[in-house]
């Protein structure tokens, strides 16, 4: 059995038909997710809405969408998989937690909950509840305590022989409701979710129907999260229960989102990952703003996104989530950068740290997203007039899925050496 997926695609703050029923598009309104303009739709978000088992993927600013279904749903996992790792690994604020789905034991029967489930599944497979069998026709491991007890022996030349003997044999208790519970929740998850993972049900065991009132799996879960003492099976159960109380909070609610309105939080964190921001070692380099007042408020300091030096070179990179063909960075933008660019410099010069005391330069970059095959390419560089003392701001242009794939460990490639070797 292999789930067809029924998908919209959409890309953040482009503009749309608006075809969507009066309730959900206010549910969106309501939430900021989009908004809408003489009935054109404009989704102010990236990520996943799923309405009525229908998914509308939201691809970020400048992103090329594949024509064929094969690449378009490899691209979705990717998408995917980056927005729960960014989840997974981020301090976030509440407001962006809830919509990427909440934290865990939220009681939603969600992408998340579904997602731990079917983790848990590829990586240690079916849940398993052993039951212990005695029986006179099991050739296994003897139960010496059990055959004397309750067999008659034959006294022989002094020897004591026992002709039956009972052995005792661990099976899997395939009838226990645990599993039965266990397996559907598998079913139900995959059916639903398991193309985001590259996973149909052809081969997992079906079993569709849940083999008791919600209500009452509820309570047999948690008096089995009581008895049991085995790591994975505590964790299993706290899960499933999640799992059966989200079907049960969620017979009301018709929306399901896993969504951010702070992709440029998304695209900093890739960036910073694929140019191996060396901010932490470096960040004594950078000068601190000095007040001379009285007050008790937090001074906030510079903090490039990305910085790291090679060679004779620091470089100061900035990830500017922005759609190039119809905005460019502002004016705080740009002189915020040539700033870093000067007074890092200055101060290291100064100081003449022992360890970069042979430096001689300094390069500004902006790093946009985009959609070009190039997985980087260098297109132009932003100055300020009268003042070229200060240099220029270089443009590149970063492949946004490449560069979520290397996030994710999928694919390696040098961002580093291939952006020195186009300056």
């Amino acid at each position: 059995m292999k789930h067809k997926t029924n998908y919209i695609i959409a890309i953040e703050y482009k503009e749309y038909d608006n075809d969507y029923p009066n309730d959900f598009v206010t549910q969106l309104i309501n939430r900021e997710i989009c908004s809408v303009k003489n009935n054109k739709i404009k989704f102010k978000v990236t990520g996943f809405i799923i309405y009525k088992n229908t998914f509308i993927i939201i691809f970020p600013k400048n992103y090329n969408v594949p024509r064929e279904e094969k690449d378009l749903l490899k691209h979705a996992q990717v998408l995917f998989q980056v927005l729960l790792k960014y989840k997974q690994e981020s301090n976030l604020n509440v407001e962006e937690m809830e919509l990427l789905g909440g934290e865990d034991g939220q009681y939603k029967e969600s992408y998340y909950t579904s997602y731990l489930i079917i983790s848990d599944f590829i990586e240690n497979g079916p849940l398993k509840k052993e039951i212990r069998i005695e029986s006179l026709s099991y050739s296994g491991r003897i139960d010496w305590s059990a055959t004397i007890n309750k067999k008659q022996p034959i006294f022989s030349e002094g020897s004591v022989i026992y002709n039956n003997t009972v052995s005792k044999k661990n099976m899997i208790d395939h009838h226990h409701l645990l599993l039965q519970i266990y397996r559907y929740c598998v079913n139900k998850s995959i059916e639903k979710y398991g193309w985001l993972f590259d996973l149909s049900l052809e081969n997992v065991e079906e079993f569709l129907e849940l083999p008791c009132d919600i209500n009452y799996g509820i309570h047999f879960l948690t008096k089995e999260l009581n008895s049991t003492f085995v790591d994975r099976e505590m964790k299993v159960v706290k899960i499933l229960r999640d799992f059966l109380s989200g079907i049960e909070f969620d017979r009301f609610e018709k929306i399901e989102i896993m969504v951010t309105p702070y992709f440029h939080n998304v695209w900093e964190v890739i960036c910073s990952f694929n140019f191996k921001n060396q901010y932490k070692g470096l960040r004594s380099l950078i000068p601190k703003t000095k007040w001379e007042i009285e007050s008790s408020a937090k001074v906030q300091s510079q903090r490039p996104d990305i910085i790291f030096i090679k060679e004779k070179t620091i470089y100061i990179l900035d990830a500017k989530y922005y759609d190039i063909d119809t905005n460019l960075p502002g004016w705080s933008d740009i002189v915020k950068q040539f700033f870093y660019g000067f007074t890092i410099f200055r101060n290291i010069n100064a100081k003449m740290h022992q360890r970069i005391k042979q430096l001689e330069t300094v390069e500004n970059s902006f790093l946009f997203p985009s959609g070009d095959p190039d997985p980087i390419k260098y297109v132009g560089r932003v100055s300020i007039e009268e003042n070229m003392d200060l240099g220029y701001i270089k443009a590149y242009k970063i492949n946004t899925f490449l560069a979520m794939q290397c996030y994710l460990g999928k694919e390696r490639f040098d961002f580093i050496n291939q952006m020195i070797s186009k300056s």
